[in-house]
């Protein structure tokens, strides 16, 4: 065990949320130790961002080092919902322009690189340990990396790991689950010219494809430059207990539009399968620690907002603890309330779009997906 390292703020998790939260605060003139799992090597899902994503990486000062990374433009999005007939929602009239598919592990090395560079201390490939907090009010957070093992301190816990929220639900917090969607991902080779994205629903879940951009040279060395990309994504979303393994080809051709896009031929089997589940944590905030991303709150992708709250999470979180360090007693309980209705507004949004799909009346999927939005 060597000595313990101190910092301020101590950030578990280097994926959008921690590495926004790291960045910020590092500017903000704090110090702080970012601990990622792995060295963005492997694929990592969450594809496609929208065009307001301008608007957190403009505020976080790196927009062009986005662009260095050579993310493909999305003109918009094909959905096969209501009816079998696919509409369209262009990006033209967008005031933030086209939306972004991009390779996530490239993506979010670039932001672990950005907060990096900003003066935090990124410790990967690590993982956070047992964490205490002493008599001093300092939280201890055992980290290991490779063989060793030490003990990093600071004033403030940041948990950002992600749905399984591996902090905070060891501090209390417990999560409200609204469904049990998962996401069976194949990465696979295709590509085509049309840079859009694909919605199409059927009678047990819903199908999610797009193309992927290809490899590119970034300004300076990340982490880890991640995989070099290109080919798409075909995803199809339903419920765990409803996913049927080994069924995938079958799946696939009940897709008219996904098995058009695909070639009219086999994609290869998932390579994942995640949960995609709606859920909110409480508490997200306790006396020196914040749970942010999808450690507080997580959405159905079909709301496309993923990243982009995970994002606004990150950067809220660096303005409530320097809020909190500079005496503002509220600050944390602010933070509670704002997640809580971020919440809500996303629940009855998601509830209408599930509850416009009527064409599968018995349908346990959709069933289970009424007025209320809620597991039923």
């Amino acid at each position: 065990m060597r000595s313990s390292q101190s910092y301020d703020v101590l950030v578990a998790g280097g994926g959008p949320a921690g590495a926004a939260a790291a960045l910020d605060l590092s500017r903000r003139g704090l110090s702080v130790a970012l601990i990622e799992q792995d060295r963005y090597e492997t694929r990592r899902v969450g594809e496609t961002l929208p065009p307001m994503i301008r608007h957190e990486l403009t505020g976080l000062g790196i927009w062009e080092r986005f662009l260095e990374c050579a993310p493909l433009e999305s003109y918009g999005i094909r959905t096969a919902w209501e009816t079998a007939s696919p509409r369209h929602q262009d990006f033209l009239q967008n005031p933030y322009g086209c939306g972004w598919h991009v390779d996530r592990a490239r993506f979010d090395a670039m932001l672990a690189s950005a907060a990096a560079q900003a003066g935090a201390v990124l410790f990967l490939p690590a993982r956070a340990g047992s964490c205490n907090k002493g008599a001093d009010g300092q939280w201890v957070l055992d980290v290991a990396q490779g063989e060793a093992t030490f003990s990093l301190s600071g004033r403030m816990l940041v948990d950002a790991t992600g749905r399984k929220a591996m902090l905070a639900s060891r501090l209390g917090a417990k999560a409200d689950v609204a469904d049990r969607l998962i996401g069976a991902v194949s990465f696979c080779e295709n590509f085509e010219l049309a840079q859009w994205a694909l919605i199409e629903a059927v009678e047990d879940g819903w199908w999610y494809s797009v193309p992927l951009p290809g490899a590119s040279i970034p300004r300076e060395e990340p982490p880890c430059a991640g995989d070099p990309g290109g080919g798409m994504v075909f995803a199809y979303m339903t419920d765990s207990d409803l996913w049927m393994d080994g069924k995938w080809d079958e799946l696939l051709s009940l897709a008219p539009l996904t098995f058009e896009r695909a070639g009219r031929s086999p994609v290869p089997p998932p390579s994942q399968i995640v949960s995609a589940a709606s859920l909110v944590r409480s508490p997200v905030a306790g006396p020196g620690w914040m749970a942010i991303g999808d450690a507080a709150l997580a959405f159905d992708p079909l709301s496309g907002q993923g990243v982009f709250k995970s994002l606004e999470t990150g950067t809220r979180c660096a303005s409530v603890i320097t809020r909190h360090f500079g005496g503002d007693s509220g600050a944390l309980a602010e933070y509670q309330t704002w997640v809580n209705e971020a919440y809500r507004s996303y629940l009855s949004t998601r509830a209408q779009f599930y509850s416009s799909v009527v064409r599968w009346p018995e349908s346990r999927f959709w069933k289970r997906r009424g007025i209320s939005g809620r597991w039923n």
